[in-house]
C-alpha cells in the first residue's frame, strides 16, 4: 500500500475569517497567529524571504502586506529595516482595529480586497503576504500575484505553509493540549490541509510565465515564492 507524507487537499472556510466571530476568541486566534510566527518560523521565514529583494539593511522601502492581520510581521520588517514605510492590508476591519490596540510600529493599515488594490501601477516597493495563499484556488491565486506584480516596483513576495503531515499534526497537538484558542484548534489543521505542496507551488510559478518567478523552501515546512518586476 502506498504511503505520501503528504494529505489531499481539502478547502473549507475558517473561522477567523468570519466577521461575526466573537470578540474574546478573534482576538484569542490573531495572539495564537503571532506565537506562530515568532516561535515556530513564521516571523524568520519572511523576512528571509524579504531579504531576497530587500539586500541591504538601511534600505528605504515601501512594503504592502496582504492578510496582514495585526500586522506583527510588519513589526520585525520595521525593527530589520528601520526606514522601511510600511503598510498591512486585511479585509476583515476588526483584525486591523486590534492590532493597532496592541501598538507596535508606525504602520498605516488598510481594510481592502486584495484582488483590486487600492493603489496606482508602481506605488509601492513589494508586496508580501504569509499564511495568506492557502485561502485561494489556483486561479485566485494567479489573479492576486498579477494585481500584486501591478503595484510593486521590485517584485512580490509570499510565504505560507506546506502541506505536510508534519505541521497538521504539530498544530493538532497544540490544540489537543488546549495550547490554542477555539477557533484555532478548527482553524490551523483546515489551513494545513488546504495548502499548497512545494511540487504544487513550482506548477504555480510556471503558470505564472514569468522567468523572474522562484519558489524555494523556507525552514520549517514553509515555502517562498518570490517574482521579480
Amino acid at each position: 500500500m502506498d504511503f505520501s507524507l503528504t494529505p489531499a487537499r481539502v478547502t473549507s472556510d475558517e473561522l477567523l475569517d468570519e466577521h461575526d466571530a466573537a470578540e474574546g476568541e478573534m482576538q484569542r486566534s490573531l495572539r495564537d497567529l503571532r506565537r506562530f510566527n515568532s516561535l515556530a518560523g513564521g516571523r524568520r521565514a519572511y523576512l528571509a524571504m524579504l531579504s531576497r529583494l530587500v539586500p541591504h539593511d538601511d534600505a528605504r522601502v515601501a512594503i504592502l502586506d496582504l492578510g496582514t492581520g495585526t500586522s506583527d510581521l510588519l513589526d520585525a520588517v520595521r525593527r530589520r529595516w528601520p526606514h522601511a514605510t510600511t503598510i498591512g492590508l486585511d479585509s476583515n476591519v476588526r483584525h486591523l482595529a486590534y492590532g493597532r490596540a496592541l501598538g507596535g510600529t508606525k504602520t498605516a493599515r488598510l481594510a481592502a480586497d486584495a484582488f483590486h488594490l487600492p493603489f496606482l501601477d508602481r506605488s509601492v516597493d513589494i508586496v508580501a503576504s504569509s499564511h495568506f495563499f492557502h485561502h485561494f484556488a489556483p486561479d485566485e491565486n494567479l489573479a492576486i500575484v498579477r494585481e500584486s506584480l501591478r503595484v510593486a516596483r521590485r517584485g512580490i513576495a509570499f510565504t505560507d505553509t506546506q502541506r505536510h503531515y508534519a505541521p497538521l499534526l504539530f498544530v493538532r497537538l497544540l490544540g489537543a493540549l488546549r495550547l490554542t484558542g477555539s477557533i484555532t484548534r478548527y482553524d490551523a489543521p483546515a489551513s494545513v490541509r488546504q495548502g499548497y505542496t512545494m511540487s504544487e507551488m513550482r506548477t504555480f510559478a510556471r503558470a505564472l510565465g514569468l522567468e523572474s518567478a522562484e519558489v524555494f523552501h523556507l525552514a520549517p515546512f514553509r515555502f517562498g515564492l518570490v517574482v521579480r518586476a
